[in-house]
């Protein structure tokens, strides 16, 4: 029942959305992972140390400190029926298995010398997915340390993946430049690709749980739902959410009765945004010198773009 969310050092539990129901404070530098476990919460931080917090009373449960030459943590996931246990990935490449309830390194994976960026678990139990900084996907078998199938990604790190749960044996992952892969694990290749689904680095994804639905979010300030339907296993948008993907540069509210309000933002976009309710927000694109030149060239290299806004009147 509870969102968990940190700022800089400290760890925040929200319910209901809204209220902040409990803060953890411990870590002297930021935060950057998260993982629910149970009555728990592990907390990362970049300095390299791990925090076990009882998320009812708030007390640190376990702090583990992690040698930073030899295993910089990079990725923390709880493999599905593991009692106790959690998984963690390093910069090093190499992964630990440790039991958390009697603090003990259960398993060191040698790894692939390539630094770890995200693990997943997938559908199967003792499978996990291991993306690395190189765009290689390995689906391996933690219980007998053995590799079942590996894949390549072009477009630089992984920066997320997901699987599946609906019947289709599928797994998506995310890249720095905002494309989706789509691979077929029982044909063992790539079955599609999603171009340009955010404008910039995907930074997280995750399938609906038993529907053929993905939900992705980019640095580029949008959040988008994805509806696997049509022929050739490509998405395509069925909801979105977006606000600007840099700061705005000027906002008006627009009309007689306040319900709307135009912005411009330094990313060059000209937005709607409804007072009202969110889905009666806007984009209304971005101008060009040359519409027809730009559609051609794809929205990457625009260089027929105008600079953003400075000023409007409606």
């Amino acid at each position: 029942m509870l969102v968990f969310a940190s700022y800089n050092n400290i760890l925040h539990a929200f319910a209901r959305n809204k209220e902040v129901v409990h803060t953890y404070k411990g870590h002297k530098a930021r935060i950057h992972l998260l993982q629910p476990f149970g009555d728990h919460v592990i907390s990362m931080d970049v300095d390299n140390v791990l925090i076990v917090w009882n998320i009812q009373s708030e007390e640190e449960y376990l702090q583990v400190d992690f040698d930073k030459a030899t295993f910089a943590v990079s990725a923390v996931l709880h493999p599905s029926t593991y009692l106790n246990k959690i998984l963690l990935g390093s910069e090093q490449g190499s992964l630990q298995l440790w039991n958390i309830r009697s603090n003990k390194l259960l398993y060191s994976f040698p790894g692939w010398n390539l630094a770890v960026t995200t693990l997943e678990q997938a559908p199967a139990v003792d499978v996990v997915a291991i993306g690395l900084v190189s765009g290689h996907i390995i689906l391996h078998n933690i219980k007998f340390d053995e590799t079942l199938m590996k894949f390549q990604q072009d477009w630089g790190p992984i920066t997320a993946i997901s699987f599946r749960t609906d019947g289709h044996p599928v797994m998506a992952a995310g890249s720095p430049i905002g494309h989706i892969a789509l691979w077929d694990l029982e044909e063992k290749k790539l079955m599609c690709q999603m171009q340009d689904a955010h404008s910039t680095a995907i930074a997280g994804m995750s399938f609906v749980p038993g529907e053929p639905l993905l939900i992705t979010n980019g640095a580029d300030n949008a959040l988008r739902v994805w509806i696997f339907d049509g022929p050739g296993g490509t998405g395509r948008v069925l909801r979105s959410r977006m606000g600007h993907s840099a700061p705005p540069t000027k906002i008006r509210y627009h009309g007689q009765n306040g319900e709307q309000i135009l912005s411009a933002g330094q990313d060059g976009t000209l937005q709607s945004f409804s007072t009202v309710h969110e889905k009666f927000n806007k984009s209304l694109g971005r101008g060009s010198i040359n519409k027809k030149k730009s559609k051609k060239k794809g929205l990457k290299l625009d260089t027929m773009a105008l600079p953003p806004i400075t000023v409007f009147a409606s």
